[in-house]
């Protein structure tokens, strides 16, 4: 080879980049190529070629497949270049020695190869790698026209289908989250449904299926009014869900749906719009259909109860008062004792009697016979006249009593016995003469217990707490406000007792419900003060164990100077027995449940400070690690269907969130579980005193006063139950359906004392109300009465609010304070 020409393919190296360079640096005598000046013109031209190229190429030449390559192949050999420049094939890629081994027996011989996205492990950079690329292989001919080498043109493809196999994988979690969609809104015991933004139906839960006995099929709103819902709702359906989607709000109605049978039943219809994000479009209806037929049913016998019920109390009150009045004047004598003589009642005519003719004043908790202890005799008589009531029959007779010294008249007597609630003899009782005194004390009596157990079921009312869903509260707010006057005039009717008590725990179940599903939603108010945990845990002693039964035995590990947590009281006792329940009922053989309390510094993802740690622990059956990573999430339950909501631990799940604490949860199977709520703790702070917090300052009566007030309420229950309690409290009332009636009244008829008004109405909610009254008289008093939670608008005025559901001395107090202000 002339000289000339190794010095211009040396010059040219010049030019093929970094590799090129290295090409041209390295000493290529001591490999099987010989002296770079010596490379045969085929090589150089090769060479010259795919140092050239904007593709990654390779060229193995050679029996020993020595390897030369330009830089866009050093970029994919990574970490071996350079030293991979210049090595023997099978020696650069030892992991892949085979595939290249039968691409140089077939490029020596010839031929050619092709691969199309092929997978390779490579050591790239002292890690194996999962690599994709195309490879095309080439001979390349020496002078004679013998393959003397092969060429390789690869493109990695890694990228690519990396990328493809995520949009596979993301494919088949949607898929799969779907299928998790489906299963979870089938367990639902209510009708879950999806609509597009014009009503149309795209989903329908399986529960429409299981009610209606009909298949699935998409349906427009009419299709659905006419194929199932009753003739006389249907059009107001209809009306109601258009009127959402031009007020772009939430959709509720009631309205009944035909069953499978032919039943019509009563259903709430609530749904609520998803919008897009950026454009605030309505995107999709989702809506659930919540079977209310009992709780309607249970609503007009109330109703029915209600026409009826003042009635009659009012004429067995006069009876009463008739029958007192009776016994008042009367001059029999009565007295009631034990088995041991032991006076339980007597009248004033038996006392001054008793007096009279044994010189011994007697009382009610008095032993007859030890009053008459100096007196044998008479205390033998005594004895022998009463045990003939004691033996337990119905005995008339007449006998002297008395002492001769004083005076020994002769009485009738007649006995009854006294039996207890389970049919035992506990004592007699004697009617005598002048028995005025005793009948009314008794009288007294029976008129203090009935008030007693009125005081105690207005104040379980009472602890019924706010700030709950809109439409539930109204619904509360209608059956509380009723049973609150009927308990101010109801008389000794045990039976009007058991349905007012019957009708409490429905209502009571329904805010349960829904604070459970705010407290998950983390939009429940909360007042939150500092709190010995200690003296809270300890007052909830009793209601612990009557909820866990005598078979689980409950133990409270509480320190004497317990830290002091910031919590709302009501909310966290609500979660400590939402956990006990729990635990009972993951104990049903029995067990042991313990409650501790003590201090703990942040630890995982809390944020850095104090905290108290409360500890709940059993001895159940536990939880697998399947159960225990779904334990919190809503609806979900292991007590099956219509055993438990789902929501007890999203509850304390969603009250700790709120409190800026944390729920953990710790279980095995067969070892029982350990929940534990983080609280802030208020370092030096004060406690709150459990009883000043609960308990209001006692006041003597307050005089009565009297308002002209405008009421205004959209809901005919709700303004009917207004009415009423204002007018108890002898209040002048108007009333109001709409925010525009009430200006045609305030108009036409003002002005008013006070305007009472419920928030969400339609066309003109209570704000804008409010604001529009104010313009017509500036010095107005406003209250608002609202079921929301939050008020979502119109707090800009700075008005009063009343949450509904509340009581008519609430009502009474707000009234009061307004007029004074």
């Amino acid at each position: 080879m002339p000289l000339s020409q190794a010095e211009a393919f040396r010059n040219s190296l010049a030019g093929g980049g970094a590799c090129g360079a290295l090409i041209a640096s390295r000493d290529w005598g001591l490999t099987s190529l010989g002296a770079l000046d010596a490379w045969p013109t085929s090589l150089r031209t090769a060479v010259s070629l795919l140092l050239r190229s904007p593709v990654p190429m390779v060229m193995l030449w050679g029996e020993d497949g020595v390897m030369l390559y330009n830089d866009p192949y050093s970029r994919f050999a990574g970490g071996r270049h350079p030293e991979l420049l210049g090595s023997k094939v099978r020696e650069g890629w030892p992991e892949v020695a085979d595939f290249n081994d039968n691409v140089m027996r077939v490029g020596l011989a010839g031929g050619t190869l092709h691969y199309q996205d092929q997978e390779l492990t490579l050591y790239r950079h002292g890690r194996p790698e999962q690599v994709w690329m195309n490879l095309d292989y080439s001979p390349v001919l020496d002078e004679s026209g013998q393959p003397a080498g092969v060429l390789c043109v690869l493109a990695e493809t890694t990228d690519r289908i990396a990328a493809e196999r995520r949009r596979e994988a993301a494919e088949a979690a949607l898929i799969e989250s779907e299928a998790e969609f489906r299963l979870m809104v089938d367990t639902v015991p209510q009708i879950i449904w999806i609509a597009d933004p014009s009503g149309h139906m795209e989903f329908l839960s399986r529960q429409f299926s299981h009610y209606t006995g009909a298949t699935f099929r998409p349906m427009s709103p009419g299709e659905i009014a006419a194929a199932f819902i009753h003739p006389d709702d249907a059009p107001h359906v209809v009306a109601s869900f258009q009127a959402a989607r031009d007020g772009a709000g939430p959709h509720v109605f009631e309205h009944r749906i035909r069953s499978a049978t032919g039943e019509y039943r009563w259903f709430l219809d609530r749904a609520e719009p998803y919008r897009d994000r950026r454009t605030g479009e309505i995107l999709r209806w989702f809506g659930a259909s919540v079977d209310i037929h009992d709780r309607k049913v249970a609503e007009d016998s109330l109703r029915e109860l209600n026409a009826t019920l003042e009635q009659r109390v009012a004429e067995r009150t006069a009876e009463r008062n008739m029958l007192a009045t009776l016994v008042e004047n009367t001059d029999v004598m009565v007295m009631a004792i034990d088995l041991d003589y032991n006076i339980l009642a007597l009248n004033l005519a038996n006392t001054d009697e008793f007096e009279r003719i044994f010189g011994v004043r007697p009382k009610a908790g008095d032993n007859m016979l030890e009053l008459l202890a100096d007196q044998p005799e008479r205390q033998a008589e005594v004895r022998a006249g009463w045990a003939r009531g004691l033996a337990g029959e119905q005995v008339t007779f007449i006998e002297d009593f008395g002492d001769p010294n004083r005076a020994r008249p002769f009485y009738e007597l007649t006995f009854r016995p006294l039996h207890d609630d389970a049919g035992r003899l506990i004592g007699t009782y004697q009617f005598v003469t002048d028995v005025t005194d005793r009948l009314r004390r008794e009288a007294q009596l029976v008129e203090a217990q009935v008030a007693l157990r009125q005081s105690q079921k207005m104040e379980a009312i009472g602890q019924l707490t706010g700030g709950v869903a809109h439409d539930f509260n109204n619904l509360l707010m209608a059956v509380l406000g009723n049973l609150d006057l009927l308990r101010k005039h109801l008389g000794d009717d045990p039976r009007a007792a058991r349905l007012i008590d019957g009708a409490l725990k429905g209502a009571q179940r329904g805010a349960a419900l829904t604070q459970r599903l705010l407290a998950f939603a983390r939009r429940q108010e909360l007042v939150v003060e500092p709190r010995n945990l200690s003296e809270l845990l300890g007052g909830m002693r009793e209601l612990l164990e009557q909820s866990l039964g005598g078979s689980i035995e409950l133990r409270l590990d509480l320190p004497p100077a317990a830290p002091i947590a910031m919590v709302d009281a009501n909310q966290l006792e609500l979660a400590v027995l939402n956990l006990a329940v729990n635990a009972r009922d993951a104990m049903p053989n029995g067990g042991e449940l313990v409650i501790e309390v003590e201090p703990a510094p942040a630890d995982g993802d809390l944020v850095p400070g104090d905290y108290v740690r409360l500890t709940v622990s059993d001895t159940g059956q536990g939880m697998d690690a399947d159960t225990l990573k779904k334990a919190t999430e809503p609806f979900f339950s292991t007590k099956g269907v219509g055993k438990g909501t789902g929501l007890g631990l999203s509850m304390v799940h969603g009250l700790a969130v709120q409190l800026q604490g944390a729920l953990r949860l710790t279980s095995e199977p067969g070892r029982g579980t350990r929940a534990e709520l983080w609280l802030p703790s208020a370092g030096n702070g004060v406690a709150a005193s459990e009883t000043a917090a609960c308990a209001p300052k006692a006041e003597g009566p307050q005089a009565p006063i009297r308002a002209r007030i405008l009421a205004v309420d959209d809901d005919m229950l709700i303004a009917m139950s207004t009415l009423d309690m204002l007018e108890d409290l002898g209040h002048e009332v108007v009333e109001a359906n709409s925010g525009p009636q009430a200006l045609e009244i305030l108009r036409s008829d003002g002005p008013f004392d006070l305007m009472i008004t419920d928030f969400a109405m339609p066309r003109m909610n209570g704000a804008e109300l409010a604001e529009a009254a104010l313009a017509l008289y500036p010095g107005m008093p406003i209250l608002i009465a609202t079921g929301y939670a939050e008020l979502p608008s119109g707090g800009r005025l700075g008005l009063p609010r009343l949450a509904k559901p509340y009581t008519q001395d609430q009502l009474d107090a707000e009234i009061r304070k307004l007029l004074a202000g």
